[in-house]
């Protein structure tokens, strides 16, 4: 049986996506301005109550978010201009057949990608979760390469840990763009196949 990300509340996209990188902002973000940690989400302490650590996880998820979205503002316009623009070169044909398929068949929008995506999903979801792995994966390493660069500047880096981290960011922003492009690709790949088997022609 396949499960999605989305089948669960909260999954292991829900702990590597945002609570992950949330603690560790909930953690280091006082550290900033010098002042102490809120005592109801302190689990550095002694004796953490279970309180503590649910409150810690919630504001952790909360602020994972935060960090996504800044992701998504920063990373998502970098990834078009560099990443996408070159792959849709090499793939140009390709990606103007599919999309020239999906505009006359099915003409919702103007984003040819969404109404892609949709289709899959409604008219083929059995393919959905080996595509939504990708997408996992591509908000993960996303995150992660927010959270190395805000690492950069936490009082207790320093030394070789600061280059480290730009690297190790860089890295992030690479895997991150390969299985978002991974995602989009094989999203059109699967739809350019589903017309050709329900085409006149192949019946």
């Amino acid at each position: 049986m396949n499960v999605k990300p989305g089948d669960l509340f909260f999954g292991l996209v829900d702990f590597l996506a945002y609570i992950v990188p949330g603690s560790v902002f909930c953690l280091t973000f006082p550290a900033y301005f010098g002042s102490e940690k809120l005592a109801m989400i302190d689990v550095t302490c002694a004796s953490p109550t279970v309180f503590s650590w649910f409150v810690f996880i919630l504001a952790s998820y909360v602020a994972g978010h935060f960090v996504h979205h800044i992701g998504a503002m920063l990373l998502n316009p970098l990834y078009v201009r560099t990443y996408e623009a070159h792959k849709r070169k090499k793939y140009k044909d390709f990606i103007q057949a599919t999309e020239r398929l999906i505009s006359e068949k099915v003409p919702l929008h103007d984003n040819l990608f969404k109404t892609a995506e949709a289709q899959l999903r409604f008219n083929h979801p059995t393919l959905v979760p080996e595509l939504e792995k990708h997408l996992a994966n591509a908000k993960f390493f996303r995150s992660l390469c927010v959270l190395c660069l805000y690492l950069c500047f936490y009082r207790t880096v320093t030394g070789i840990m600061i280059p480290f981290l730009v690297v190790l960011s860089c890295f992030a922003f690479l895997r991150y763009a390969s299985q978002r492009w991974t995602y989009h690709f094989k999203m059109y790949e699967y739809l350019a196949l589903s017309y050709q088997q329900s085409s006149p022609q192949d019946r």
